[in-house]
C-alpha cells in the first residue's frame, strides 16, 4: 500500500488521539452543569448543533427526487470501484491506483466507524 494511502486512512484516527491527550493532560476540566436549566441549554445547543450539521448534508434546494439520485450516487460509485478492484485482483493484474482507489472506498464505508470508535476508546 502507498504510504500516502496509509497516512490518509490512518490520520484521522491520530488527529483524534492527539485531541485525547490534550484534553487530557493540558486542557481545563469539562463544563459540568450546575443545574437543570444549564443541563438542558447545553442539550438544545448541541440538537441544534445536529441539526445545522443534517440540514447541511443537502447541496442547494432542489426536488426530493433529485435529491434522492445526488445520494444514490455514492453507494453506485463504491460498487464499482470495489467491483472493478475484485476485477483487477482476480484477472492478476496489478494497479497501484485501483489499490488506493478501494482504499479511499474501504475508508468511506468503514473510517467513520473506526474513528467513532477510537473516539470511544479516547475517552
Amino acid at each position: 500500500m502507498d504510504p500516502l494511502t496509509a497516512l490518509a486512512a490512518f490520520a484521522p484516527v491520530v488527529v483524534e488521539a492527539g485531541k485525547a491527550a490534550v484534553s487530557r493532560w493540558l486542557a481545563p476540566a469539562e463544563f459540568k452543569p450546575a443545574s437543570v436549566e444549564q443541563w438542558l441549554a447545553m442539550k438544545d445547543k448541541e440538537i441544534a448543533l445536529f441539526n445545522a450539521i443534517n440540514a447541511a448534508g443537502g447541496g442547494t434546494a432542489s426536488y426530493p427526487w433529485v435529491e434522492a439520485i445526488v445520494r444514490l450516487q455514492r453507494p453506485f460509485v463504491v460498487a464499482c470501484v470495489l467491483v472493478v478492484w475484485a476485477w483487477s485482483r482476480s484477472v492478476g493484474v496489478p494497479s497501484e491506483a485501483i489499490d488506493n482507489a478501494a482504499a479511499i472506498v474501504g475508508f468511506y464505508l468503514f473510517g467513520d466507524r473506526t474513528l467513532l470508535y477510537a473516539r470511544r476508546a479516547a475517552r
